[in-house]
Parts: C-alpha cells; sequence; structure tokens
C-alpha cells in the first residue's frame, strides 16, 4: 500500500478534479469556524473583536506522513448600525493538503454581515434578529507533480526507470478563481441559557472553474449548507446545546449531529466546560446512508479565550485498517468583550 500511495493520490486527485465533485475541507467543530459554515454568522458572538484558529488532521494512521491537513485563521468585528440593528465584517483563510503530491485548496474571503432586530427587548431581555452574511474572495488549487512516479517513466525493456515524464508537463498550479458565498440566520434569545437558530448557506454560487488543464473546464460545484440548534437549561449550572449541519454538494450528503454538554459555576469571570458527542453520517457511493465516525469534543470556555479539542472515532469498514482511528481537530478562539451598552447584543450559544 505505502509504494501505491504517489499514484493513488495523484490520480485520486485528478479524478476529483474531473468530474467536478471533490468536496470541501470541513471541521468537526464546525460551530467555533463558523465563518467556513455560514457567512451570516460573522459577527454572531458576544464581545466586539473575535480571533478564531483552526487545524484538523485525518487518516495519519493509514497516510504516514501525509495524512489530510486543514488550517484555517479568521478575525471579524461587530457594530452597531441605526438604532439597534448590527454590521459583522471579517476575514478567513483556509488551507487543506494531502497526499505525496501536496495536492492543496488554499481559499481567502472578506465577508459582511447584517443583523436586523425583528422583536425583542433590550440587552438583558428576549431578542429576536435576522441575519444575512455574504463573502467574497479567491481561492487556487496546487500539487507537486515532481513528488510523483508515472508509469511512462519505467522502461520495460531494461527495467530501468527514466528520470523524466510526459506527465510533468502537466500545470502544477490552476489558475486563481473567484469565490462568492451567501447565508441566512434566524435566531432568538429568551435568556441567558435559552436560544433556537436555524440558518443556511450556498457556497461557490459561481461554480468558478478550477481545472488545471487550459483546454478542460471544470467546475467546482455550489455547496448547500443547512444548520439548527440552540441552548436549552437542564439547571442553574448545567444546559444542552444540541446542534445539527448538513452538507450537500453534487451527490455527496454530510451530516453532522449531536449535543453539547455545558456545565459552568457562574463566577464573575466565568469559566465553563463543555463535554459533546456528535455523530457523522455520510451517503456511499450506493446512496445508502451511515455513520461513519463518532466525535468527541471537549471545550473549555475563560472570559476572552476558548480552547477546543475533538476526536473522530472511525466506525465504518476502515476500522479494520484504522484501530478506529480517524481525525483530531484543535480550535482556540479569542473574545474581547463588549464594552458600552450600545456594543452589546444578544447572541445564541453555539
Amino acid at each position: 500500500m505505502k509504494g501505491l500511495q504517489p499514484y493513488f493520490f495523484f490520480f485520486f486527485a485528478l479524478f476529483l478534479t474531473s468530474i467536478a465533485s471533490a468536496q470541501d475541507p470541513q471541521f468537526a467543530q464546525f460551530s467555533t469556524t463558523s465563518h467556513l459554515t455560514n457567512p451570516a454568522l460573522i459577527g454572531i458572538y458576544d464581545g466586539s473583536v473575535r480571533a478564531t484558529l483552526g487545524y484538523r488532521e485525518q487518516w495519519g494512521t493509514l497516510l504516514g506522513r501525509v495524512p489530510f491537513r486543514t488550517a484555517m485563521a479568521s478575525v471579524d468585528v461587530r457594530r452597531p448600525i441605526l438604532k439597534k440593528d448590527f454590521i459583522g465584517i471579517g476575514i478567513v483563510a483556509m488551507h487543506d493538503e494531502v497526499g505525496e503530491s501536496n495536492f492543496s485548496q488554499s481559499r481567502g474571503h472578506v465577508g459582511v454581515s447584517y443583523m436586523k432586530k425583528v422583536g425583542g427587548g433590550g440587552y438583558k431581555g428576549t431578542s429576536q434578529y435576522l441575519v444575512a452574511g455574504g463573502q467574497f474572495g479567491y481561492g487556487q488549487n496546487n500539487f507537486e507533480s515532481t513528488s510523483l512516479w508515472f508509469s511512462d517513466q519505467f522502461n520495460t525493456a531494461d527495467a530501468s526507470i527514466n528520470q523524466f515524464s510526459q506527465e510533468l508537463l502537466l500545470g502544477q498550479t490552476a489558475p486563481i478563481y473567484m469565490d462568492i458565498n451567501a447565508g441566512l440566520l434566524w435566531y432568538i434569545v429568551f435568556d441567558e441559557d435559552h436560544s433556537i437558530y436555524i440558518g443556511g448557506a450556498t457556497h461557490h454560487i459561481t461554480e468558478p472553474d478550477i481545472s488545471f488543464f487550459d483546454n478542460v473546464e471544470v467546475r467546482l460545484n455550489r455547496k448547500y449548507t443547512a444548520q439548527v440548534g440552540g441552548e436549552f437549561p437542564v439547571s442553574n449550572n448545567l444546559s444542552l446545546l444540541p446542534a445539527a449541519i448538513g452538507l450537500l454538494q453534487v451527490k455527496s450528503l454530510r451530516i453532522i449531529t449531536g449535543t453539547n454538554f455545558r456545565y459552568t459555576n457562574r463566577d464573575w469571570r466565568e469559566v465553563a466546560l463543555r463535554l459533546g458527542l456528535w455523530a457523522n453520517i455520510a451517503n456511499k457511493l450506493d446512496n445508502s446512508v451511515l455513520v461513519d465516525a463518532a466525535i468527541i469534543s471537549a471545550t473549555l470556555e475563560t472570559e476572552r479565550m476558548d480552547f477546543g479539542i475533538s476526536y473522530d472515532l472511525n466506525v465504518s469498514r476502515l476500522t479494520q485498517v484504522t484501530n478506529s482511528r480517524g481525525a483530531f481537530e484543535l480550535t482556540v478562539v479569542y473574545k474581547q468583550p463588549a464594552t458600552g451598552r450600545k456594543w452589546k447584543v444578544n447572541c445564541p450559544k453555539f
């Protein structure tokens, strides 16, 4: 298997682009990496400035030193506008790579959201908002063909290896493409520990051309995202945060659903702990649906910093070779507290 990795991942990458069904990288901690989930989530947090870092690594058991790796970083701010509305502005960058060829996707977006108050009272009372968001950015795909071996390099006459291959003439960098995303979110906050939200987004609206070939057009298909969740109090210190996200891109369907258990001792400088259990559900080539991973997550919340970690336990047929090992994620979030009443807004916990 190890000797076939270079061939496998090169042709795997070309296969994905040739049929235009390459799937976007997806974090299990989708609520934390919100800029990649829904542009309408820009500015939806408790504070005035937020910075997020995320890293995911998957299939290290199978691929050794060349697993799937995804990293992201985002910053967003929220400011009041008009009488009771708010505007959010954010930037996000994402880089994903895999395999001996370092096949990679890199994207960067600038986004804006508008929060329209549609019901409720003041900051401490019930609040209801409708949020619209959009992102505009650019992306590019790359790979390193010099790290790969091809069949035309093998001379069958004398069993020698040629250093040159016609395949190396293939362009290693696809043209930069423009990318546009848009989303909506509605939420209502009843009190500090009770809220409901529902939203959806469309990514790659223009279906940009991502082909490595000058004379072949390959489109990055639109991705549709739907999300729902909320927070429900169990006691003065404990609440449940169930959530679900569904992603559809061409015929590929993925659903992550589960809940976080959030405990806080309600100190002035609040410290809270979240423990979560989630299921990753996906469809197979025959369109049947299965649970392919169980996700365990934990998050430590402090006044300004959140530290999250999650691990995907593989429960599909690949358990025979992975020993149930799948992926791990690390996230760090910094939030600057809002000062002044006009800067504050009720937001749900995600």
